[in-house]
């Protein structure tokens, strides 16, 4: 192909962004400084190279001029199509392709020449002896180019990048399948040591090739001589990337290197699908009751559709409760048709799951868990993790986590301790704390996210849209959640527990319940709903219907303390805990302090000029010391040996005029009025009166 032009010849193919006069493309190759020679012949001048043309111009004049050759050169059979389009489906490297390619162009040039009467070896010589003076660079740089690209790199090297005159003959002796070189297979064969190695060098502790190699030669009990370490770094060369590290990793960490499918979720609608996890924030913030330095459980729930943060719930720990609080609130964006979790115990439990008195089964949603160590099944919930906490952790004081510096970490740990005993606290305050989860949250919602689909905004900007524009495209679109009202969301997300009525009586978290509605159910099971943070009522329902039959009251006569919610009692559990745990330490100190043994009774101790002591008084003062002192018993009062009724008969009579109140009892008769034994008998009055005598045959 003709690479140098002049400029009437560019401006009389009338070539596309170049000028159509010879003077114009003249001034354009000056100004743009093209790579030009002397023009060879009469008239002199200058041409130009084919690689200066834009591209769109340089396709047309090729497309041109490979018309103009097809045409010289005549019958088409002459002519080699590329290898690769010849044989479709023999599997070809891309160096056998290039290679294949390069030869067949040499067979081209080698015929043409040919069919200009030149004999074959002559033709073959011009062309190598051209390419070795560096001719054939300047007259056909792709020929040249096909030369350097026809040698097979297995041959002898004789100095030069070019084939030989017999190597060329053997190019043009060959059918098209034969052009491609042969590719040089590997020997996968394992050897008969392979195993006997593996077994040492596979193993989790992850062992050097040197060491398993010094394991394998210890073990060796053949009279063949056995591999070298070389031989052996070959034969792991030769192994697959898994392959080499069965055995060295479990099959969890395997799965971080092996194929996995991507899950799409363009199809989803929100509220298709929720996910959820907890996370232990890796900072420390000041506790809400004492104000001590902790690091709080942060459970969230997003939307798979649009990767929304739809729940947040910040706990002291993680624990079904923490799950349930992030759940309502979850609920309140759409109520999800399928909730994608962990095993994890705040999901696995009765609280949730039960069939009877579960949540979901009265949400009406599906839960359904990850395999076992599977986080990649979650990714998008895993990965939330790393950009809404982690990050926006290191923005904070009390930052504790992984990748900190240690000594940075210590300092801090120190300096958060020292502010205990009286310095300035540098953590950040739990009111504050919440304040920047829900801020945190809001961000994530407003920022574009990589996996959801681009928009043009306002500025015309292209970029991926944010959870609440793609929450909003779909409201727009007309998809409408499904959300529950007040009454609903109550009736649903009180959790459920099952008890037995006994004699009006239901015993739940250590608080005695009663209600007068209860006397014809005893001894049947019954639901019981209750409010996680106050004990003052529980509901009772009937198991069967779901029907509600009372409101039970916290009974005052059954228990003398102040009624303990839920939460309340778990706090109060891990106080006991902890303040055992000092107990026993301060026990185990106390008696290294005091390890002398106890004095025999002929042992005495010398106190100078106090005189001296002797293991027989010691016993005695013990034996004084362990005899509980005696306690005045205090009788118990008129009103407290009453019966329940004979109190309400005493204070009805009171109170409607049929008895005058003496002095001693007018404070009894004030604070009766407010405990919940009267309150119980006074509804129960309340509803006789109005359902007449059926109520009191009910």
């Amino acid at each position: 192909m003709k690479l140098w032009f002049t400029a009437k010849e560019f401006a009389d193919a009338k070539l596309p962004g170049l000028p159509k006069t010879e003077r114009a493309t003249q001034l354009r190759a000056k100004r743009e400084n093209w790579e030009a020679q002397q023009r060879m012949g009469k008239g002199g001048g200058y041409e130009y190279h084919i690689s200066n043309l834009p591209h769109e111009a340089r396709k047309a004049l090729e497309a041109k001029l490979a018309s103009e050759m097809l045409t010289r050169l005549g019958d088409e059979s002459r002519q080699l199509a590329p290898v690769y389009a010849q044989l479709p489906n023999v599997p070809m490297t891309h160096k056998q392709r290039s290679a294949a390619d390069a030869r067949a162009t040499i067979i081209n040039a080698v015929n043409e020449m040919c069919s200009q009467g030149v004999t074959q070896t002559a033709a073959l010589t011009t062309l190598l002896t051209q390419a070795e003076t560096g001719v054939l660079q300047q007259l056909n740089p792709v020929l040249d180019k096909a030369l350097q690209m026809a040698k097979d790199s297995r041959g002898r090297s004789n100095g030069t990048p070019y084939p030989s005159a017999r190597s060329l003959k053997r190019y043009l002796g060959k059918d098209v399948k034969e052009l491609a070189p042969k590719k040089r297979e590997m020997n996968m064969v394992p050897p008969p040591w392979a195993n006997a190695f593996l077994m040492c060098w596979q193993r989790p502790e992850k062992p050097s090739v040197q060491h398993a190699y010094r394991e394998f030669l210890a073990q060796w009990d053949s009279e063949e001589e056995p591999p070298s370490v070389h031989a052996v770094r070959r034969f792991i060369g030769k192994m697959g990337k898994v392959a080499q590290q069965y055995g060295r990793m479990g099959a969890r960490e395997l799965k971080n290197i092996m194929p996995f499918v991507r899950r799409d979720f363009s199809q989803l609608l929100p509220g298709d699908i929720y996910s959820a996890d907890g996370h232990t924030f890796d900072a420390e913030v000041q506790h809400p009751l004492h104000g001590r330095p902790f690091r709080p459980e942060v459970t969230t729930w997003i939307d798979i559709a649009t990767r929304k943060t739809v729940g947040v719930s910040v706990a002291l720990a993680e624990s079904g409760i923490a799950v349930l609080d992030a759940l309502i609130d979850s609920c309140g964006k759409a109520v999800p048709a399928v909730i994608y979790v962990d095993n994890g115990s705040g999901y696995c439990n009765a609280m949730l799951k039960d069939e009877a008195v579960g949540v979901m089964a009265r949400l009406g949603s599906t839960m359904t868990h990850s395999l076992p160590y599977n986080s990649q099944a979650r990714g998008a919930i895993e990965r939330i993790h790393q950009t809404l906490w982690v990050d926006g952790a290191k923005s904070l004081a009390g930052y504790m986590g992984a990748d900190m510096d240690r000594e940075a970490r210590h300092q801090q740990f120190k300096l958060s301790r020292q502010a205990i005993k009286g310095g300035r606290q540098t953590l950040m305050a739990w009111e504050d704390f919440m304040e920047w989860v829900r801020a945190r949250v809001d961000w994530y919602n407003d920022r574009p996210h990589s996996s959801l689909p681009k928009l043009t905004d306002a500025s015309g900007k292209r970029r991926h849209a944010t959870p609440n524009e793609l929450w909003q495209q779909h409201l727009d679109n007309g998809w409408t959640p499904m959300t529950l009202n007040g009454d609903e969301a109550a009736q649903i997300f009180r959790p459920r527990v099952t008890r037995k009525a006994l004699r009006g009586e239901i015993k739940v978290f250590s608080n005695i319940y009663f209600s007068q509605e209860l006397t014809e159910h005893h001894g049947e099971e019954v639901a019981v709903a209750y409010d996680l943070n106050n004990a003052e009522h529980i509901w009772v329902f009937d198991l069967e219907h779901d029907r509600l039959i009372c409101k039970a009251e916290w009974n005052a006569n059954r228990t003398d303390y102040m009624p303990m919610s839920v939460i309340e009692q778990a706090r109060e559990k891990r106080y006991e805990g902890r303040l055992q745990r000092i107990d026993n330490k301060r026990q185990e100190i106390e008696e290294e302090r005091n390890g002398r043994p106890l004095l025999e009774h002929d042992e005495s101790i010398s106190l100078g000029a106090l005189g001296s002591i002797n293991g027989e008084l010691i016993q005695h003062q013990l034996k004084k010391r362990s005899q509980p002192e005696p306690v005045n018993a205090q009788p118990l009062s008129r009103f407290e040996a009453m019966t329940p009724t004979e109190r309400y008969a005493l204070h009805s009579a009171y109170a409607q005029g049929e008895r005058e109140i003496p002095a001693s009892d007018q404070r009894w008769f004030k604070t009766y009025a407010k405990t919940a034994e009267y309150r119980s008998f006074k509804r129960r009055e309340e509803e006789l009166e109005e359902w007449g005598p059926a109520a009191a045959i009910r």
